[in-house]
């Protein structure tokens, strides 16, 4: 006579007594992360992706600095859009000119309740139509 084992698959269908208590748990429900060899790598990246979008402060001859400066001057109070350059970018700001500052070369404006102080000699250009805005 031959002893029948046991043949069952199904660890639903095994007694708890019986199943093997020393199974590994894997490692669960951890979610997948992409390797970065390197982190130094990526942020150098990032940082000439962005210096290739810089550009170079203007430059202007005496006359053109004196024409943007005296246009300032007529649209203080006015709400105007000023094209101008800071930290290497060109920046376009919809503002109202609060005043000029004649001695630190700037032109004080407002937007949204927060005054900025842009210098004169990053101005490009001065808009001032309702073109523009509507």
């Amino acid at each position: 006579m031959s002893t029948r084992v046991n043949q069952e698959t199904d660890y639903r269908k095994i007694p708890v007594e019986k199943l093997n208590s020393n199974i590994p748990q894997g490692r669960g429900m951890i979610k997948w992360q992409p390797f970065a060899t390197m982190p130094e790598q990526y942020e150098r990246i990032a940082r000439m992706i962005e210096d290739q979008a810089k550009c170079d402060p203007p430059s202007f001859d005496e006359e053109t600095l004196v024409r943007l400066e005296e246009q300032v001057r007529r649209q203080v109070g006015e709400i105007v859009v000023l094209r101008y350059w800071a930290e290497g970018f060109e920046l376009h700001l919809e503002c109202e000119i609060k005043y000029v500052d004649n001695g630190a070369r700037t032109v004080i404006v407002c937007k949204n309740y927060e005054m900025f102080a842009i210098s004169f000699d990053h101005i490009y250009e001065i808009l001032f139509s309702p073109e523009y805005f509507g």
